[in-house]
């Protein structure tokens, strides 16, 4: 039988008595579900019920690297205000992969690529699942990293398959595993060379069509009786405390935040119970109310805004990047080593210069050390480990350098060494030479001020620890030309982050966010505060770490720098508590140390009480209410993002956003900084920073930006 036209969401042709269903979305790169796509499968299956003569439906994708990533969510966010739609879709939905379930004919998922959400539902409801082997091939249920849960049998399907503790554990954090791992928990069937994949899965689907052909016999009965997870799981005690401890485990890492895995524990749960139909039934109704819920709207719009910032160009599509074939590293300390491990993970070959032996050693043990860790978590072969070690050239001099194309130094925050550096490296003659900073304060333009060629001069402040922080925030000042602005901006995503790019300025945009909430923790910590009820109550309000236990982490010298610095630039309205230059003087670093605002020797999460010691009021403290706390906290931040913004520091909301969350940990279920401000209400915010001024100090005075848009209320976002 001829294909169908290739408009088609999925084309289905038929060949030696095997159906085969080839899904490729047109005009996209990546397959996803929709209604269009359940529409066309539901015709497919028609026509695939009135051929008994089939042995064997094979389910592919035309797309290489990719099987199904998932549904639409663009499709999703439009049933906001459709509740109705919603249901049907749903119900349609969940009917087709019953459906697929119930077929006569065995259907077997060949998978090449990423098989994610609903691509992996669908997957679950064949008889069989044969995946290639390749990085590209994944396996996951990411939904609940959008406030979602799987609503198309996953919550049901997936515990049926692989071991309950495995199946909660892949539902409630939207982890993705590859083939070996799939294959390890009974996930797939077989995972082969790209090259046979369909021949394989041919030979399955043939096998499975022999098996049932015959009468089973007893002792293949008992044997599936007593392999099914759910019947073994209803027979055992053990089921309930997998199921309490899964709520324990998600109430301390979320704090009751994010309602989606509480949900998927629930929804689990009633399947055990009350079986299958009673399990899609309550997946179906969880999945309609988180949908239409704050928290999935917010993580919807961060899912669009981050792709919409790792799309834009921000330059002129004309200018186009150099290449990046070598990479110069200087430091090799804790942000300079992080660096040169993530370019030499993702195939840059580098030098990597600091001033000392000791230094050196102390970074290239530190890169090993993340290179095995990656081989330990199969992210990495051993010898994959090893070639991206020797792609690290550690050295004393500059030899080498003048054949870099890029050299990012990572040394301590002073401006005239790093002035020294800039110009040790243009006298090395390489004119197209780009030189990033990775300060995190210091104008870019104040390190530039000697420089010959002031148009490769930018920065790019990474965030600490590099190989697990996704953004990149790229500083551009008035001399930095369009074309070393693409090149790093091209060579930052070439390294996996999330790049927002933002003009030159004191602090830029993340540091003086930064600075703004420690700065007014601290007031608070002076004012009488107890360190954990002022952590705990930032905490409650969703940021992983709260202000003081983040100082501890980044190191009293690190933040009383880049403090100095942004109280130096905004002296007419920043002031600054003594406290953290109090404690400094003691010789407390934080955790560098073991001297900070946490006791490190036993239990890291007690507060050291002799800090109140040299704090004004000494050991005397005073309860302060959370809210409070809360509300001078976020909105010193959110001043200072208006300040920013109107500044021309920031180039849109949605640039601070995505800055906020991926570099300052901001709760994404709040969907961003400046988004919370819509939802609170802009005159809400303005009246609230005149009665904390009033009460607390001048800082808190409403930016400009925010009088005026109280007064016109306005909004950040227009929805």
């Amino acid at each position: 039988m001829a294909a169908q036209p290739t408009d088609r969401l999925a084309r289905l042709t038929f060949a030696d008595r095997l159906a085969r269903i080839e899904i490729d979305v047109p005009n996209q790169s990546l397959n996803t579900l929709s209604t269009a796509m359940i529409k066309e499968v539901e015709t497919i299956f028609d026509e695939l019920d009135e051929r008994l003569d089939l042995e064997g439906v094979l389910v592919t994708s035309a797309k290489p690297g990719n099987f199904v990533a998932g549904f639409d969510i663009e499709e999703l966010q439009g049933y906001e205000h459709d509740p109705d739609g919603l249901i049907a879709l749903v119900q349609r939905g969940q009917a087709l992969m019953s459906r697929v379930e119930r077929l006569p004919i065995p259907v077997v998922a060949v998978i090449d690529g990423g098989c994610l959400g609903g691509g992996l539902e669908l997957a679950l409801a064949c008889d069989a699942r044969i995946a290639a082997r390749g990085e590209r091939t994944l396996f996951g249920l990411p939904e609940v990293m959008l406030g979602l849960i799987p609503g198309g049998g996953g919550t049901q399907r997936l515990p049926r398959q692989i071991d309950l503790s495995q199946a909660l554990d892949l539902i409630l954090t939207g982890r993705q595993i590859d083939g070996r791992k799939a294959l390890k928990l009974g996930l797939i069937d077989d995972l082969v060379h790209p090259g046979i994949l369909l021949d394989v899965a041919r030979e399955k689907a043939r096998e499975i069509h022999r098996r049932r052909a015959r009468p089973a016999s007893l002792s293949e009965n008992l044997e599936e009786a007593f392999s099914d997870p759910v019947k073994l799981a209803a027979r055992t005690p053990a089921r309930k405390v997998i199921f309490s401890r899964a709520r324990e485990q998600v109430l301390k890492q979320s704090g009751g935040n994010y309602p989606a895995p509480l949900k998927a524990i629930d929804v689990i749960e009633t399947g055990f119970s009350h079986g299958l139909q009673a399990g899609l039934e309550a997946e179906g109704e969880a999945f309609i109310e988180l949908v239409r819920s704050p928290v999935a709207k917010n993580l919807m719009n961060i899912f669009f805004m981050r792709q919409a910032v790792n799309k834009d160009r921000v330059v002129d599509g004309r200018v186009k990047p150099r290449q990046i074939t070598r990479l110069g590293v200087l430091g090799a300390g804790l942000m300079g080593a992080g660096i040169a491990q993530i370019a030499a993970y993702k195939g840059t070959n580098l030098r990597l210069k600091d001033h000392s032996n000791q230094g050196l050693g102390w970074g290239m043990n530190y890169i090993n050390n993340l290179l095995q860790q990656a081989h330990r978590r199969k992210k990495l072969s051993e010898a994959q480990a090893d070639i991206a070690l020797g792609r690290i050239a550690p050295t004393l001099t500059y030899q080498g350098f003048e054949r870099c194309d890029l050299v990012i130094e990572a040394v301590f925050e002073d401006r005239e060494l790093k002035q020294s550096i800039l110009a040790d490296i243009e006298a090395l003659g390489h004119e197209d030479l780009i030189f990033a900073s990775n300060t995190s304060t210091i104008p870019i333009k104040e390190i530039a001020r000697k420089s010959k060629r002031p148009e490769n001069v930018l920065g790019m402040h990474f965030f600490s620890p590099v190989h697990k922080m996704p953004l990149l925030e790229i500083i551009r000042t008035d001399a930095t030309s369009n074309k070393a602005l693409a090149t790093v901006l091209a060579y930052g995503r070439r390294l996996g982050k999330t790049c927002i790019v933002v003009d030159d300025g004191p602090g830029f945009f993340t540091s003086r966010v930064l600075g703004a909430y420690i700065n007014e923790a601290g007031w608070i910590l002076q004012e009488g505060g107890r360190i954990e009820e002022i952590d705990a109550a930032m905490h409650r309000f969703g940021f992983p770490l709260g202000p003081l236990k983040l100082v501890d982490e980044v190191g009293f010298d690190v933040v009383l720098k880049a403090g100095g610095v942004l109280q130096e630039a905004f002296r007419a309205r920043w002031d600054a508590p003594e406290a953290l230059r109090r404690l400094a003087d003691e010789g407390r670093q934080g955790r560098k140390n073991g001297r900070g605002f946490y006791t490190y020797q036993h239990d890291a999460s007690a507060p050291d009480e002799s800090v109140y010691g040299a704090l004004p009021g000494g050991d005397t403290r005073r309860h302060i209410d959370p809210d409070i706390i809360t509300q001078r906290c976020w909105l010193a931040m959110l001043n200072e993002c208006a300040y920013a913004l109107d500044e021309g520091i920031l180039r849109s909301p949605r640039d601070g956003d995505i800055g906020v969350i991926f570099g300052l940990g901001f709760p994404p279920f709040r969907g961003g900084i400046f988004r919370h401000a819509d939802e609170v209400g802009i005159g809400r915010v303005v009246d609230s920073l005149h009665t904390l001024a009033g009460q607390f100090g001048t800082r808190l005075r409403p930016a400009p930006l925010l009088e005026t848009m109280a007064e016109h209320q306005e909004r950040f976002y227009a929805e």
